[in-house]
């Protein structure tokens, strides 16, 4: 039986080099203990805001300095802690700087509500102010969400209760990563054998080729949150509750116009991208049923939806081969671009494999004082590897933008976060198939790219929809979440963007409760930018590969400009304009291609 290693017997080059960014706990102490004077420090301001132009730079250069320090020691504590959520020590750090973070958000909320109680036109003659220039942004925001920002008092009050309206959040982490994995027990793996099944193994064996594998895995891993569906039904109306709660406090229409807003999105973006994806259903329904009419199977199930259409196409990557394959892959975006990433790869970014207590999935984080992190759970397979590309490209964009940006704009909004990673992945799927002219490889591409492109595009935006739906019901029908009000909306939702081919009888029925264990769905209308980001991505691709140096030199701007203008405004400039969904339409042509030629390398 295969067993998880514990964190202390993890090789050092597996690991993240989590030491470059503080080398023991006792120097991250050090700086905490200073950091606490921050919060009092930046109250040093409050009142005298009205005075110049100069008083208001000292003030903010405060605040971000403050800002970057304890982003600095935040990283440090939730990396540490995500290596294993059961260590008691790192738990511990991650909650003080939690804790230090929410203080000194509490002291400095009174920085916007008082430039903001200046009268207009002194505020807007300070704004073109030197002593402000590297703050330009930061002021255009501020007077730009005047009319949802509240007097004082109440700003304070509202970022006092921002950890307690949270809390749903750690819930949840806590549940899907620690209590409810500890229940999923046992499973058989293609040979036979039992290993432990978690979410990184749910995520490889759910691409076996064997079908009953496949439904004892889906049924053992839904069966988790089965028995735990009424406090995550909780838990998710709870953070539905407190964005609800944020966006009425704030003046905004609703819950989802205030999460659009941060980014400067306008809800038609949204709902384009929902419409043209119905649009082009009926693609996505003949893709379901080639997969069924391929595997020769009299009945399909939705946990058949992973497993490779070439049965006995078993790609492998040891982790050296996948860097060499995403190095090989990425060559069209240049020199600087590919050498800053090995760096990267010798100079530890990458935490690679699973451990007893990691936190599961990929992600990249880090800060403006750090290398950019990726925690990865890599096990070898190309899924796996598209993975570590598109966690790369998170990685390359903070890299470049910290590298050309001061401090107060080199973070990227959520919006563009999602155009790097899925660009790396395009690039991929191009290198891959223009070093195969075998004809079952191809095919076993395409499909991967497919798949993909159903876990991107056609997945995120149900998810996207069900996460309107959802707000719109309690904000506007007042509809309690109960788990059986959302198993039933999930599963209708499931059922239309899924299409007949599917069974859709009792052994499909488990599907219902996915939405418990979607971590997304406490981010607050994150998941349709992957989608908007896999249309930008798409075009992007497309143009560095047509045009050559043009096109990558504008992508290479986009990535370097980090926050430094409108996340449309930055992407327009490097050739997307999604204020249209024709983008989204034009990848979506591109699934309708790449599925034609896959029913001719199949069916000939």
């Amino acid at each position: 039986m295969s067993k998880l290693p514990p964190r202390s017997e993890v090789p050092n080059e597996d690991k993240w080099n989590l030491e470059a960014l503080y080398e023991k706990n006792e120097l991250w102490e050090q700086e905490f203990e200073a950091a606490q004077a921050w919060p009092d420090k930046i109250g040093e301001w409050k009142g005298k805001l009205n005075k110049s132009a100069a008083v208001v730079a000292d003030a903010l250069k405060a605040m971000f300095d403050a800002y970057r320090q304890i982003h600095k020691l935040y990283v440090y504590a939730h990396l540490r802690n995500d290596e294993d959520l059961g260590n008691s020590q790192n738990q511990a750090l991650y909650e003080r700087a939690r804790k230090l973070y929410y203080a000194f958000s509490t002291a400095a909320s009174y920085i916007s509500p008082e430039l903001l109680s200046l009268d207009e036109d002194t505020l807007a003659s300070w704004v073109k102010d030197p002593a402000l220039k590297p703050y330009k942004v930061y002021m255009r925001d501020i007077l730009r969400k005047k009319p949802h920002t509240l007097p004082q008092a109440q700003e304070q009050l509202l970022s006092m209760a921002a950890e307690p309206l949270s809390a749903t959040n750690q819930i949840f982490s806590m549940l899907n990563n620690l209590d409810i994995p500890s229940g999923f027990g046992q499973v058989k793996d293609d040979s036979g054998e039992m290993v432990q099944l978690s979410h990184a193994m749910y995520g490889k064996l759910t691409e076996s080729n064997v079908p009953e594998v496949r439904q004892e895995v889906f049924h053992s891993y839904m069966k988790g949150f089965q028995d735990h569906r009424n406090t995550l039904a909780a838990a998710l109306e709870g953070r539905l509750k407190a964005n609800i709660f944020l966006a009425k406090a704030r003046n905004y229409g609703s819950a989802r116009e205030a999460a659009l807003f941060a980014n400067q999105i306008p809800t038609s973006v949204y709902d384009g991208l929902i419409e043209a994806i119905h649009e082009h259903l009926p693609d996505f329904y003949r893709y379901v049923e080639l997969r069924k009419r391929v595997l020769k199977m009299d009945e399909f199930h939705i946990f058949d939806m992973r497993n490779p259409i070439i049965a006995d196409m078993d790609l492998k990557y040891e982790w050296e081969e996948a860097e060499a394959l995403i190095v090989d892959s990425l060559q069209p975006l240049g020199q600087d671009y590919v050498q800053t990433m090995q760096e990267g790869f010798r100079q530890g970014w990458v935490d690679r494999y699973e451990n007893q207590g990691k936190r599961s999935g990929a992600y990249s984080s880090g800060c403006y004082d750090s290398m950019p992190y990726i925690l990865h759970n890599y096990n070898h397979t190309l899924s796996s590897v598209y993975t570590l590309t598109h966690e790369l490209g998170h990685s390359m964009h903070s890299a470049l933008a910290n590298r050309t940006q001061p401090f107060p704009t080199a973070d990227y909004c959520i919006f563009v976060a999602e155009v790097a990673s899925t660009t790396n992945e395009a690039l991929l799927t191009h290198h891959l198939l223009n070093k195969t002219e075998d004809p079952k490889v191809r095919a076993y591409l395409i499909n991967k790219y497919l798949d993909d492109f159903r876990g991107t595009m056609f997945r995120q935006t149900m998810f996207a929809e069900f996460e309107r739906d959802i707000y719109h019901a309690l904000e506007q029908e007042h509809e309690a979440l109960t788990a059986d009000y959302l198993d039933a909306k999930y599963y209708e939702l499931v059922k239309s963007y899924h299409g007949d081919a599917i069974a859709w009888d009792e052994k499909d029925k488990a599907i219902e409760t996915e939405w418990s264990r979607i971590p997304h769905f406490y981010y607050n209308f994150y998941v349709y930018q992957y989608a908007t980001g896999m249309a930008a991505a798409t075009s992007l691709a497309h143009q560095i590969l047509n045009e050559g140096q043009p096109a990558v030199q504008r992508y290479l701007n986009f990535l370097g400009g980090g926050g430094s203008d409108d996340p449309l405004v930055l992407l327009k400039n490097a050739g997307v304009d999604l204020n249209s969904p024709q983008p989204v339409r034009d990848a979506l042509k591109v699934f309708r291609t790449y599925l034609d030629e896959l029913e001719q390398l199949l069916d000939a």
